[in-house]
């Protein structure tokens, strides 16, 4: 049967600490199958008897896992999603400067993306099927990295992140996705040190204008 629904909260919690839901196995090998085929002909014509044909499992096996398409692409989604989000989290740990982590969160995300064979294969191919992507009844992709980045914005203070706090995170977001629909030519995304900069330039004056102010008034950096 098809794994059980977490909350938003439960989820990013698990990014945040680079974990990965514990899903059997054999539900991650097949939609480690499923990654493979959708890098192959895109997600939205992903077959269920072509994963089961790339995982070379029973057929039973994975409708035991996965009863329908839909299930299986709403848990190939959260997956996936779950591992960006880890590797983000990964990229901002890396650097101790709150400048720093922005940059390098940026740079995660792009490289993560680079390297992943459907997200690839979605800017290279259908750069439409990014909005269903964003829009994954379950795991929308898009509410969910604004969340995350909203969390992140906001530190380790008590209460909700601020308005502008999540205004900032919504542009972060979307600005992922048009980067991954639309590759623009300037900054290259290949190059990092072109992508370190732009997000130097571009994202970090807009994460410190976003920054909690402390007692005095003054931004939190």
């Amino acid at each position: 049967m098809s794994p059980e629904p977490v909350t938003l909260s439960e989820f990013l919690d698990r990014a945040a600490t680079h974990r990965v839901a514990d899903t059997d196995a054999t539900a991650h090998r097949i939609l480690d199958a499923a990654v493979a085929e959708a890098g192959a002909v895109g997600l939205d014509r992903v077959r269920m008897e072509d994963v089961v044909r790339r995982s070379a499992l029973g057929r039973t096996t994975v409708y035991r896992r996965f009863p329908s398409r839909d299930d299986l692409v709403r848990a190939l989604v959260a997956r996936e999603t779950e591992r960006f989000l880890a590797a983000v989290t990964a990229g901002m740990d890396s650097v101790d400067r709150p400048s720093d982590r922005v940059v390098e969160a940026f740079l995660a995300a792009v490289s993560f993306a680079r390297a992943h064979p459907m997200l690839r294969r979605m800017g290279e191919s259908a750069p439409g099927s990014v909005l269903d992507l964003a829009t994954t009844p379950g795991i929308e992709f898009l509410d969910t990295g604004t969340a995350f980045i909203a969390r992140h914005l906001h530190g380790g203070r008590p209460g909700k992140p601020a308005r502008q706090a999540r205004w900032v995170a919504d542009v972060f977001a979307r600005l992922f996705l048009t980067y991954l629909a639309l590759p623009p030519l300037d900054p290259d995304v290949r190059n990092d040190t072109e992508l370190r900069a732009f997000a130097r330039a571009v994202l970090t004056p807009m994460a410190e204008s976003a920054a909690p102010a402390d007692a005095t008034g003054k931004r939190v950096r």
